[in-house]
Parts: C-alpha cells; structure tokens; sequence
C-alpha cells in the first residue's frame, strides 16, 4: 500500500512538473508577426495615427537604439515636447538583443520620470500606467491615454 502511494505521488509530482515546465515556455510564445504586419494592423485599429510617425534618427535619439540593428520597428511619438504620448514596437533579432531594447526602453521611460517628475502630474499619471515589456522577439514602450488599448491591441496580434 505504501509503494502505491509513493508512486502514485511520483507520477503526479512529474505531471506537475511538465505542466508547469510547459505554462512557463508558452508564456513567452508569440506569433511570427512582420513589422508590416503590425503597423498596418495598428494604424487601422487603434488612434496612433494621431501621433506622428517617428524616423531612424529619432529612434537613435530617443531610445538608442539603431534601425540596423533591428528586424523592424514602429514608433509613433506626440509632436509636442511636453506630451508622453508614444509607442514603439521593436522586433530583435534574439532575445538576448530584446533584452537590450528592453533596458532601452526602461532607460527612457526612466529619463522621462526625470524630466516630467517635478511639475508634470498628468505625464507622470501617464508614465506610471506605461507599458515597458518583452514579449518573445517583441519590445514595447506605451505610453499616453490610449496605452491600454494600444497594448491590447498589439499582444492580440502577437
């Protein structure tokens, strides 16, 4: 009787384990989605387009990210100064390399607290429900008064 509960306990310790081991490798999963893909999707579906389409350069200067260095990007950023409103969607190569645009976009959204955090409360009300996270290849910064529904919208999609 008692080598029967002992491996009855085993064979369900183990089903537990792959079940568990399988919850967190599928948690990274997404869908091998083109940039084209998500842009195209994007400005069809939610209010981006309200921000301006953002260039190379100012993905250099913003995020310190280059263009060659990526498989792709969308990034949308308000055209005045004073406005947090902006996304940017990032395909790396590996994920060692979204790792890297992960700490890019946690660097800016780090510098925005900065300048924002001492007479920017609706900015920084804003910065607070940003969305900074990996997901696969993908990285995200969002932020601005549609950010949740933008978020929404592009894991959907991935």
């Amino acid at each position: 009787m008692k080598i029967r509960t002992n491996l009855i306990i085993k064979i369900l310790m183990t089903v537990f384990l792959f079940l568990y081991l399988g919850a967190l490798y599928l948690s990274d999963y997404t869908k091998d989605v083109s940039m084209v893909t998500i842009e195209s999707y994007m400005t069809s579906h939610t209010s981006i387009t309200s921000l301006k389409k953002r260039e190379r350069r100012d993905l250099s200067r913003y995020f310190s990210i280059e263009e060659e260095s990526t498989d792709g990007y969308l990034f949308y950023k308000d055209v005045s100064p004073m406005s947090v409103n902006e996304i940017l969607i990032v395909r790396a190569r590996s994920r060692n390399q979204a790792s890297d645009f992960l700490r890019a976009a946690e660097d800016h959204k780090a510098s925005q607290e900065n300048v924002f955090g001492s007479y920017g409360t609706d900015q920084m009300a804003l910065l607070g429900d940003a969305f900074v996270e990996s997901k696969g290849n993908y990285v995200c910064y969002i932020c601005g008064p549609d950010a949740a529904a933008w978020h929404d919208a592009f894991i959907s999609l991935i």
